[in-house]
């Protein structure tokens, strides 16, 4: 009689435990955690900039009764706005930017050429007074992170003047030259609309012959050179954002 008592114990203990495990667990589900969206490059944009312009222009006068040489740096302010379109395919941005800058870079001097028998003071002055370029650039983007490359042609307006104190002689120039800009920068972008920037230019405008108006002479040949090295910032608006790509594994 014991050991059918102790039999009917142990079935019973056996049939609890399976009913048991037969029974729906009473865990919770683990919480779902979407993907972390990617942020998508493409669209059209426009912003402002600011940064500071260190550059050298050479301004040369040769002649037979004087040869004048003005060779200063070309240092100041610069600041504008730039409008563009990027196009992203996986980590890569294709774009294309237009650029204009008004500049407070120039320089002015006091000199005494060699004249011969005469012996006059010169003020000479070269003002740079806006930049504009239409530029290529390529990009890879580390989700909200761009580092880019640019490069295109570029224009730039000057005005330089020569002023013989002595006489008070002197000719004047204004003229728009072409050249060529390479750089490259960081965009980061803080929300799916606005992005930052800071960005390094390199411009070259080559030298320029040309003929200045002197009252006292007459025409006078003269030959510039220019360059430009820009650093700034700048600050763009991203129209149309699409919404963030989710990643889908």
């Amino acid at each position: 009689m014991r050991n059918f008592l102790l039999s009917t114990v142990a079935l019973a203990a056996l049939a609890g435990q399976a009913f048991a495990a037969d029974l729906p667990s009473r865990k919770e589900a683990p919480v779902y955690i979407a993907p972390a969206p990617i942020y998508s490059w493409t669209g059209f944009y426009a912003g402002v900039d600011i940064g500071g312009s260190w550059g050298n222009a050479n301004l040369w006068v040769p002649g037979t009764i004087y040869t004048f040489s003005h060779n200063a740096t070309n240092n100041g302010v610069i600041g504008g706005g730039f409008i563009g379109y990027n196009y992203q395919v996986n980590n890569f941005v294709f774009g294309l930017q237009g650029e204009f800058d008004g500049t407070g870079t120039g320089n002015s001097r006091y000199t005494a050429p060699a004249l011969g028998l005469f012996n006059y003071v010169y003020q000479s002055s070269f003002n740079q007074n806006w930049i504009a370029s239409i530029d290529g650039r390529l990009g890879y983007a580390i989700d909200r992170t761009l580092i880019y490359a640019l490069g295109g042609v570029a224009w730039s307006d000057n005005s330089a003047h020569l002023n013989n104190l002595s006489t008070g002689a002197g000719w004047s120039t204004n003229n728009t030259r072409t050249g060529y800009d390479v750089g490259g920068g960081v965009e980061y972008a803080f929300t799916n609309n606005w992005t930052g920037r800071i960005e390094y230019r390199y411009y070259n405008f080559g030298t320029d012959n040309t003929t200045g108006i002197d009252n006292y002479l007459g025409n006078t040949f003269y030959r510039t050179t220019l360059t430009n090295n820009v650093v700034r910032v700048g600050l763009a608006y991203k129209f149309g954002a699409p919404e963030p790509v989710v990643a889908k594994y």
